[in-house]
């Protein structure tokens, strides 16, 4: 799991179903659990994100379904807010780029586009129709880009994908997406593998760095994705 994930949607609908994917995939059970923690705010505000801050700080009581194949325990937090104030996303800045060792966070708010491009860039974004639908392109794309082995192979993809025709743009919220994608991906398949994704901590990194700099017009999309591909070989 990454450490952070923001979700698009309704806390009605997405927390059944984190729950039942949290419990089936990696064991962790909401239920009896002093190591998972649900929070519902009408608007999350700076006061709201400070405290969320100094809960996730707080040792947490080691519970044994909890554990990793390292023997270190998860934390979770699902966060529900109607709302996201500028100041709250601000205050999250370091907790997200920097939190607990094996603390995980699920923020869920209705609309990704009140996120600001920092926040944004630390967390893995998912979109409700992410969660009940099939794969988009975006998905297929990242999958693809992460199964070709070979640099050349992965600088023709890269080619194609931001050609652009005289006065088009590169659509650069479909590569975020894309890195989301494929970020998701190498956590997914390191998934209990604690020592393994130590050992590729800088393509976590790389690819935090890149989503980063993907967010400044002024930088060069097939650049960025070309040093990522350098970085994965």
């Amino acid at each position: 799991m990454h450490h952070a994930h923001i979700i698009e949607g309704q806390k009605k609908e997405i927390v059944p179903v984190l729950l039942s994917a949290l419990e089936q995939h990696l064991g962790i059970s909401a239920q009896g659990n002093p190591d998972f923690t649900i929070l519902e705010y009408q608007s999350l505000g700076i006061d709201e994100s400070r405290d969320l801050s100094l809960r996730q700080s707080r040792s947490g009581f080691n519970v044994p379904t909890n554990k990793t194949t390292d023997g270190f325990s998860r934390r979770i937090f699902i966060i529900s807010a109607e709302s996201f104030t500028h100041e709250a996303q601000n205050a999250l800045l370091k907790t997200f780029e920097e939190p607990t060792p094996h603390t995980h966070f699920f923020v869920i708010i209705p609309r990704l586009h009140i996120l600001i491009p920092t926040l944004a860039s630390r967390a893995l974004l998912l979109r409700r129709e992410e969660l009940f639908s099939p794969k988009d392109e975006a998905e297929e794309l990242a999958e693809k880009f992460l199964d070709t082995s070979l640099l050349t192979e992965r600088f023709a993809f890269i080619k194609k994908l931001t050609e652009t025709k005289k006065g088009e743009v590169i659509d650069r919220e479909k590569i975020r997406r894309i890195l989301d994608y494929l970020e998701r991906m190498l956590y997914t398949r390191l998934a209990g593998k604690e020592s393994a994704i130590r050992g590729r901590g800088d393509i976590f990194r790389d690819i935090y760095k890149t989503k980063t700099y993907l967010a400044d017009r002024g930088s060069s999309p097939k650049m960025l994705l070309e040093y990522l591909a350098i970085e994965l070989s």
